[in-house]
């Protein structure tokens, strides 16, 4: 199963557990190329992102906790919260996502999900602007040993925030599948091998 919890409800509940670091293609090409992930990974694939984020002018959904965004993947749009935090440099978040053509599509398939948390209904019923966009082309390969399955990724390009720019250059790897202690264990491997830092800032919060 992917990674998730179960809230006081019983249902399931996806957490996105992932770490980053802020790379260039070289050390992107040592990443992919690294002999503890190398056997393993499969075919590497690129997909065009586009995404804005939105918040109310009060600011609002940042209050409450959690980040909207409404992303192109390819051919594929998805809006998606998350709400969360990392600690020693692993984020670990709620993402509730579905499928939108638009920001109001998105914001209502939201709303009627069972699983949206009650503190986070009130920002998305108020007016949204936009807050940041960011376009970016995504590198990934899927790493897959015994019962661990891992996205590996290599994301570049730009955000584009209160009149200013910044270029994205980060690798991430990100659990799909397995147990936390066993993805954990990988990404200390190649921290150590690479010599590589956690960078803890996401790309919205940049």
């Amino acid at each position: 199963p992917a990674p998730g919890r179960a809230d006081r409800t019983g249902r399931y509940v996806k957490m996105e557990i992932e770490v980053k670091y802020q790379t260039d293609q070289a050390q992107a090409r040592q990443l992919f190329c690294h002999p503890l992930l190398a056997p393993y990974l499969g075919p590497a694939h690129q997909i065009p992102m586009q995404a804005v984020y939105y918040d109310t002018a009060q600011g609002e959904c940042a209050a409450a906790g959690f980040v909207l965004r409404l992303r192109r993947e390819g051919e594929t749009a998805i809006c998606t919260a998350k709400g969360g935090r990392g600690v020693d440099g692993v984020a670990r978040r709620t993402e509730l996502e579905t499928p939108a053509s638009s920001l109001e599509e998105g914001v209502c398939a939201l709303l009627r999900r069972p699983d949206w948390p009650a503190a986070w209904r009130a920002p998305l019923e108020e007016p949204l602007v936009e807050t940041a966009r960011m376009e970016f082309t995504r590198l990934a390969a899927e790493f897959r040993q015994g019962g661990l399955a891992v996205e590996v990724c290599y994301d570049q390009g730009w955000i584009e925030a209160g009149g200013k720019r910044a270029p994205i250059g980060e690798c991430e790897l990100e659990l799909k599948q397995g147990a936390e202690k066993d993805f954990l264990a990988l990404v200390d491997q190649l921290q150590q091998a690479l010599g590589w830092k956690p960078w803890e800032t996401s790309k919205y919060r940049r």
